[in-house]
């Protein structure tokens, strides 16, 4: 079970209880889901996938009105309280003059489509979403098709050389004020593998398990490398096209990689850089920035 917390960023719509009886009106499939705790309140089993899922469905439709939203099967199924979360960080780091004129780049924008769409409904940010899996693609474009206000904020855009991260995508003459990026954390998939088992044994979970309540495809879960080797060639495709890129932020999940990455950007004499800590629940996640241009 999951105690819901309080110690979001303080702008975060979700920092109440959850109102489930609001929430069940919007995707009544949650119902089945719903568990009492001791004390009376109402909650659910955050392990589950499917409930976690509806949860974030509901949280879509009932605050931002966001018809028909899904993701692919076996997609990772995002935290809209955390991916929010992001998005109200991200903000204070722009701190933008003129906050309905600002580019933002999402790369791995996934299936959910879900920074974008947060993005663009809470600041009116304009964005263009950037991913390489063509039926993520696919699906991110139904639901521009079902909420079409949307596509006066959100382009995609497919990366088609897997091993570029921000070049191909940002095209010549373009500017983006920010990039956020969630990237890939394991080095391969049997990495992956391996550390959900140790994961969930530590939960007294089934010992040979490798589920996980988020899930995954292959290119939202790891990259050769892992996340260090990720975010370490982001920084240099950043620093190849920093004429047209103002703030670059990515999550880090893993606060060992901070000291080498940090290394990279003071090294090449990038300015602002900063570590911002997020927390939600238990969960403590890590936005490392920089700036490209004054």
């Amino acid at each position: 079970m999951e105690k819901i917390s309080k110690n979001l960023h303080p702008r975060n719509k979700f920092n109440q209880e959850y109102d489930f009886k609001k929430l069940i009106k919007h995707v009544h499939q949650l119902k089945k889901h719903i568990q009492i705790l001791p004390d009376g309140r109402q909650s659910l089993d955050f392990r589950d996938p499917e409930a976690v899922f509806l949860l974030n469905k509901a949280l879509l439709e009932s605050e931002f009105k966001i018809n028909h939203w899904d993701i692919l099967p076996n997609s990772l199924s995002p935290s809209i309280p955390g991916r929010l979360n992001y998005i109200h960080y991200l903000a204070d780091l722009i701190q933008a003059k003129n906050p309905k004129k600002v580019n933002v780049l999402d790369i791995g924008t996934g299936s959910s489509l879900i920074y974008p769409i947060l993005g663009f409904l809470e600041y009116h940010w304009n964005f263009v979403a950037a991913e390489t899996h063509i039926p993520s693609i696919q699906h991110a474009n139904k639901i521009l098709t079902d909420n079409p206000y949307l596509k006066k904020g959100i382009k995609i855009r497919q990366q088609e050389n897997p091993e570029h991260i921000l070049k191909g995508i940002i095209q010549p003459n373009e500017y983006f004020d920010a990039v956020l990026c969630n990237p890939p954390f394991y080095k391969s998939r049997d990495d992956y593998r391996q550390t959900v088992i140790k994961k969930n044994q530590k939960l007294h979970q089934e010992t040979e398990s490798s589920k996980t309540n988020f899930q995954g495809l292959s290119n939202e879960l790891w990259y050769p490398g892992g996340e260090k080797k990720f975010i370490s060639n982001m920084i240099y495709e950043s620093i190849e096209l920093k004429n047209q890129i103002g703030l670059c932020t990515v999550l880090v999940s893993n606060k060992e990689n901070l000291k080498p990455l940090k290394a990279i950007l003071e090294y090449h004499k990038l300015i602002d850089i900063k570590v911002t800590q997020m927390n939600q629940g238990n969960k403590i996640n890590r936005i490392l920035s920089w700036r490209l241009n004054k």
